[in-house]
């Protein structure tokens, strides 16, 4: 006799290991650690009218209430791209509801991307806690570029071109989204007009993903000349932010001090092995061409994503001569680090020699922060060798997150760490501390 309906285990899982409840199981515990801190005052301040027009927000709140300044000789908020800040007029918002509208914006699309990129449970809470994302609940255009940015991603992946197109559209109004994504999408057409039936495909989505870049491009170029008369103001506003052409300076360094560094050190470190990895596709693209040899299947997002990654490194280092500034939240605090992420996990265990080796080149690259001559900072170099030694091991559960022994313990570990983090640099944000 069959078995009761109501007695059959259920197949389902835990409301908490969806997409969506691992969001608000989220928000929960970062709302529970936010009370303890504040009570104990461990942090002191929190998003409110009175704190929240710093930094930024200043150019954004600009460009709301009176539209766009230029000035040859100075700082204006030509640098700031328009729709976030057009946005905002919009919505009728003050400061604080921009802010919740961000947040809200925010996790809706990471539940969605999450969703999307069948994120294991435990990888989506430890990715949501990434301290960068406090420019996610801060009047930024952060939010809306990584809505926008996932369409650009799930568009690939479901092969949905108005997503893609309308994606593009959006990160291109809201940031300099065609320095960037132009070379990754023609590296994502490149390998994937390589697979078997796929060149019209791939050509389509790369011609109609330039257009809509170029387009971008000429709309925030007369929405400038109209009202600074200048439709070059963007660029010709970037060398007073110290954003042109340059060598790197050696050593490395960070205006925001040791409490971001580590960040920026390890967004750093994703784009060069998003550089090696891009480098060794090329390679056996170019061994596909001359011999035929079978071409691995990537797909495409995750092509598009490696690229991402590529030209935020490169365009760091060859514009801000040697300063990390900014590099974690250009690279950490969007999808296409997910992306990465999630496809790096789902990747078999490496024979622990290749481990090695990468453990090897990673405190090699650290030297470039001068940590085994100089230290940085107020740091001496043993001082300097254990702090790079504490991201060494941070970035370690990263990418061998899968093979971890005691997996769930360092997840939850990190997860902890990392809201504590996001807190304090959102309370120095908050205080007008340096942690852009």
């Amino acid at each position: 006799m069959p078995a009761s309906p109501a007695l059959l285990p259920s197949s389902s899982r835990p409301w908490y290991q969806n997409a969506a409840g691992v969001v608000l199981l989220h928000l929960l515990l970062l709302a529970a650690l936010t009370s303890a801190l504040y009570a104990f005052g461990i942090i002191r301040y929190l998003p409110a009218e009175d704190t929240l027009m710093r930094w930024d927000v200043l150019w954004y709140d600009q460009i709301r209430q009176g539209g766009y300044q230029y000035s040859a000789d100075n700082l204006s908020n030509s640098a700031f791209f328009p729709l976030f800040p057009y946005f905002w007029r919009v919505t009728g918002l003050g400061l604080l509801g921009m802010g919740l509208l961000n947040a809200s914006i925010f996790l809706v699309a990471a539940a969605w991307l999450a969703h999307r990129l069948q994120v294991p449970f435990r990888l989506q809470l430890l990715w949501l806690s990434t301290p960068s994302f406090l420019f996610m609940i801060v009047p930024y255009t952060e939010a809306l570029f990584f809505a926008f940015a996932a369409l650009v991603v799930v568009g690939v992946q479901r092969r949905q071109l108005l997503w893609w197109i309308l994606g593009l559209l959006g990160c291109g109004l809201s940031r300099s989204a065609s320095t960037m994504f132009t070379p990754a999408l023609l590296f994502m057409v490149l390998l994937w007009a390589t697979q078997p039936g796929q060149l019209r495909r791939a050509l389509v989505w790369g011609a109609t993903g330039l257009l809509t870049l170029a387009l971008t491009v000429g709309v925030v170029a007369f929405i400038q000349w109209k009202q600074v008369g200048e439709p070059f103001a963007f660029a010709l506003a970037q060398k007073h932010w110290g954003h042109f052409l340059q060598w790197p300076r050696l050593y490395f360094n960070d205006p925001s001090g040791t409490n971001v560094l580590w960040l920026d050190a390890t967004a750093l470190w994703w784009g060069v092995a998003a550089i090696g990895t891009c480098c060794w596709l090329a390679w056996r693209w170019l061994q596909h061409v001359r011999r035929r040899q079978l071409f691995p299947a990537i797909p495409p997002e995750v092509v598009f994503s490696l690229g991402y990654c590529v030209c935020v490194c490169l365009f760091m280092l060859s514009h801000q001569g040697g300063s990390m500034w900014n590099f974690g939240r250009y690279v950490l605090a969007t999808p296409f680090f997910l992306v990465v992420l999630n496809y790096v996990a789902a990747q078999p265990a490496w024979p622990r020699r290749y481990y090695a080796l990468l453990l090897a080149g990673t405190l090699l690259l650290w030297q470039v922060f001068g940590i085994y001559t100089q230290g940085f900072d107020s740091f001496t170099t043993p001082q300097a060798v254990w702090y790079f030694g504490l991201v060494t091991a941070y970035l370690a559960v990263y990418v061998a997150w899968r093979q971890l022994r005691w997996q769930r313990e360092a997840t939850m570990l990190l997860y902890v760490f990392n809201l504590v983090v996001m807190l304090h640099l959102l309370d120095g944000w908050l205080q007008f501390y340096v942690v852009q």
